[in-house]
């Protein structure tokens, strides 16, 4: 059994093997030990709405309520003009462009729809630059399990509290590292679900919308943590 992170070499040929899917395919993003993947155009917005005293993520009306619609990259020039910044340098006026104000957070997508089949898992991590610049891309949530495809959701994190932060699309914001795993026992649908959306890539095209990106805590049943029973009077422990 093969174990460790995925080479370039092994990437590639995991894809041509159709275990890894990476779509758009874009062999320069290949890394060492990792693929980049861009920033899309779809976002929410977070932590803009009327104070409340309680979030309740378990309520999907109010998850609902809390992110609002989503929201669309805006030209350069049109971002310009509605805030009344001069034009910022290295950006041409018609690139889409979202713009985080100091100490936001926003939910925002991968461009590329991305992941492995098992035995295999992966994990997001943030680009260096982007660290270095104050941003953090997947704050908490970035491993994928065994066959879990999709374009990734990611916690885009301002973390300057005095400036804001201009995010263009189709930037490369995140690396996808692959590893090895041993055999898995059912599928992503069947171990997880909340967010499986299959693994056929024309399918998964086809039905992704930006509201998948939102959280699906209300799809899980609450339960009492079960009782810790004293070592001695574990059944499953085996004793001399």
């Amino acid at each position: 059994m093969q174990t460790g992170v995925y080479s370039n070499t092994q990437i590639k040929e995991a894809i041509e093997a159709g275990q890894i899917v990476f779509h758009p395919y874009q062999p320069e993003h290949i890394n060492g030990s990792s693929v980049d993947v861009t920033l899309g155009q779809w976002f929410f917005r977070t932590d803009r709405k009327s104070p409340v005293s309680v979030y309740n993520p378990f309520d999907k009306d109010e998850v609902d309520h809390y992110f609002g619609e989503p929201q669309k990259a805006i030209s350069h020039k049109e971002w310009c003009k509605q805030t009344g910044n001069e034009p910022l340098a290295n950006i041409p006026e018609d690139h889409p462009v979202i713009v985080l104000e100091p100490g936001e957070r926003i939910l925002a997508h991968t461009q590329e729809f991305i992941g492995i089949l098992p035995p295999g898992t992966t994990s997001m991590q943030s680009r260096s630059t982007w660290g270095r610049n104050g941003v953090a891309v997947c704050f908490d949530a970035g491993w994928g399990d065994p066959g879990y495809i999709n374009r990734w959701t990611m916690e885009i994190y301002n973390l300057n509290q005095r400036h804001s932060v201009v995010l263009p699309v189709g930037e490369r914001i995140a690396q996808i590292v692959f590893m090895h795993t041993g055999e898995v026992e059912g599928s992503y649908d069947n171990l997880s679900g909340k967010y499986a959306s299959g693994t056929n890539l024309e399918n998964l095209i086809a039905s992704w919308e930006p509201q998948q990106m939102l959280p699906r805590a209300w799809k899980d049943q609450r339960s009492t943590p079960l009782i810790v029973t004293k070592w001695e009077d574990d059944p499953r422990i085996e004793r001399a």
